[in-house]
């Protein structure tokens, strides 16, 4: 009876881990996770372990084959590193929730954006993004747009199935006349806007 009892708990047990491993962790949860700045530093610990991965500057010959090994990565940062190009593998890491792309030299971004389908974070300031791809309005959970210092004014018409979930967009450092500004507050009635002061210049 003992041993059945014993089996009966250890099956109980084994069902609560398999129903918690995979699942996403949440912001406060994912803050406290450790930032590991190589895959030399990730690679100290299980790869079922990491969470977060921040480069900069330069990123990693490997990385293409290297990113994909952590199951559970939801942060990635890929800064200051002069890309002009999203690496495509990027767009296949299906559980990230934090995206950051900033100060490289981006112009767009795929329509692959759309398979990022927890992502609640996207971060591409001082870049030159000039638009955003319609499949944007994929992103169900996206409650964060950094575009601060770009050089877009429209949004895709699509962008407004968004517009109970994304909360608030950064654009500031983007000249914009205050038509721009109202159109977009039209579109996102329910997000907050944060721009600069207007300017008076013509947009080509």
């Amino acid at each position: 009876m003992k041993k059945q009892y014993r089996i009966a708990v250890c099956m109980v047990l084994l069902l609560k881990t398999v129903c918690f491993y995979g699942q996403l962790l949440d912001s406060l949860r994912l803050e406290n996770q450790t930032l590991f700045l190589s895959f030399e530093t990730a690679n100290t610990v299980s790869k079922d372990s990491v969470f977060r991965l921040s480069f900069k500057r330069k990123l990693p010959d490997d990385f293409t084959q290297k990113i994909v090994q952590y199951p559970n990565l939801q942060e990635l940062h890929l800064k200051n590193m002069k890309l002009k190009k999203v690496p495509d593998v990027v767009w296949t890491l299906e559980n990230l929730t934090v995206l950051d792309l900033s100060n490289n030299r981006l112009d767009s971004i795929s329509y692959n954006i759309q398979n990022l389908i927890y992502l609640e974070s996207l971060i591409l300031n001082r870049n030159y993004i000039l638009s955003l791809p319609a499949e944007i309005s994929h992103l169900s959970r996206l409650s964060y747009l950094d575009l601060w210092s770009n050089l877009i004014i429209v949004f895709p018409e699509e962008i407004t199935k968004l517009e109970n979930t994304l909360k608030m967009v950064d654009m500031r450092v983007i000249n914009m006349r205050d038509e721009y500004k109202e159109k977009l507050r039209l579109l996102l009635p329910n997000t907050k806007f944060l721009f600069s002061n207007s300017c008076n210049c013509k947009v080509q």
